[in-house]
């Protein structure tokens, strides 16, 4: 059963209309290198497959033409919402990228006083991660890099998928308030997801969820750049060799 007054129509246009996968949109059309843009129907980002109907599994796979799946989830949170389905001609990946769980460090949203605070907190934790788990970004840019449709996605869409997004836009030559506005859609699908939750299981008494503030992912950015030179030394120092590749096959 579909969600009442779920706004599809409404939701911004990288958006893929399915109906139980929340965050499902695609990667390309942002202005990038030499006044080119990102080709569309190649790379998707997304949220978890859990909750998937036949129909949305059918959508990813013989509309978008998907061949492989990136899952960058823990094993064990496919107990919680399970992973794709086993699909003829779809080449399914467990990449899990590595980090200290969200869960243990327990901070949720009533826990910061303002977005400043939010924003240094996503800040550390977002380039902690870019280290600890640099062997699923680099071997995540390598299948995109392998020429065929791909969608990656971890639990919400949010976090490591950003974090994925962020490295390849940044390859692609696309402007940091870009990218950061990529990041920023997700509180599209957060709010589909939150309405979808509450209508089933009820609202809860603390949302843990935290914001996507596009300060986070710019400073974010601001950071590797410090560290590293640019987000694409980054992707060499942890082995990616592709970034030639990807302009050739994602940049028109």
């Amino acid at each position: 059963m579909a969600l009442e007054n779920d706004p599809l129509e409404t939701l911004p246009p990288q958006f893929i209309p399915t109906e139980y996968v929340f965050n499902l949109r695609d990667v390309g059309g942002w202005n990038a290198l030499g006044g080119k843009k990102v080709r569309t129907g190649q790379v998707f980002r997304s949220d978890n497959f859990g909750n998937a109907t036949e129909a949305d599994i059918d959508h990813v796979v013989n509309s978008l033409g998907i061949k492989h799946v990136i899952d960058l989830r823990r094993a064990s949170e496919w107990d919680e919402s399970a992973k794709f389905p086993e699909t003829d001609g779809v080449e399914f990946h467990h990449f899990e990228l590595l980090h200290i769980r969200w869960e243990d460090i327990g901070r949720h949203a009533s826990t910061f006083t303002d977005e400043a605070e939010l924003v240094e907190f996503l800040r550390h934790r977002y380039t902690g991660m870019m280290e600890s788990g640099y062997v699923s970004v680099r071997d995540t840019l390598d299948v995109i890099a392998s020429g065929e449709p791909v969608v990656f996605h971890c639990m919400a869409g949010k976090d490591r998928t950003g974090i994925i997004a962020a490295v390849l836009l940044s390859i692609l030559g696309v402007d940091d308030e870009d990218i950061a506005a990529d990041y920023e859609l997700t509180r599209f699908g957060s709010a589909r997801w939150r309405a979808w939750r509450d209508e089933r299981y009820g609202r809860p008494e603390v949302e843990g969820g935290l914001d996507v503030p596009a300060e986070a992912m710019r400073q974010t950015i601001a950071e590797i750049n410090a560290r590293f030179g640019s987000m694409e030394r980054y992707a060499e120092a942890i082995g990616f060799k592709g970034a030639d590749t990807l302009r050739d096959l994602l940049l028109q």
